[in-house]
């Protein structure tokens, strides 16, 4: 049988079955519509970091772990499609919900190397912080700079806890050694 005149509600009932080249079509079908759906609700401040294609893949991931499941039954004509674009806008949402949020707001990012050029006519007070920052981290453990890192990234205590494994008590005693270091490095 040939795979372009079958029904999305006999791929979906192949892939229930464990057939995964069913699956392959599935995502073949739809994805790059899905993609383009996905590029153009991206903001520009999001498009700089979240790439639509991982937003797809995360989408289908999602619909086909609910669909072994049993979560979906084979759908009419178009009903899939629009599935597919109402899960796959919900993973834009939720990108968006997750770096707009108030320390890893984007909109607030500046890349390190236009504060570096702005600086060149400026006086030397922003080069030498970032410098020094780069000079401090270079003596840090690699935990202690993941700390630092994350921190920098607008990451919470708390995140930052999970992601490097460690307490929340020791994020924040890292983090407060790492100021004292910083600002031992500008005493007179």
């Amino acid at each position: 049988m040939n795979c372009e005149h079958r029904s999305d509600g006999s791929l979906m009932a192949d892939y229930s079955q464990g057939n995964r080249d069913a699956a392959a079509e599935l995502f073949n079908r739809y994805s790059v519509r899905l993609q383009s759906i996905a590029r153009s609700r991206l903001s520009r401040y999001l498009s700089s970091r979240v790439d639509p294609e991982d937003i797809v893949q995360s989408a289908f991931k999602s619909f086909f772990r609910r669909a072994v499941a049993g979560g979906y039954v084979a759908p009419e004509s178009n009903d899939l499609f629009n599935l597919l674009i109402v899960i796959t806008m919900r993973k834009v949402n939720a990108h968006a919900d997750r770096n707009l949020a108030a320390m890893r707001d984007i909109r607030r990012e500046t890349a390190v190397e236009s504060l570096t050029e702005s600086a060149e006519g400026e006086p030397e007070t922003l080069r030498d912080l970032l410098l020094t920052i780069e000079d401090v981290c270079c003596e840090l453990t690699p935990t202690q700079r993941d700390i630092i890192n994350l921190r920098l990234e607008g990451y919470t205590i708390a995140e930052i806890g999970v992601k490097a494994a460690r307490s929340k008590r020791t994020v924040e005693r890292e983090l407060q050694n790492f100021r004292q270091r910083l600002a031992g490095y500008f005493s007179p």
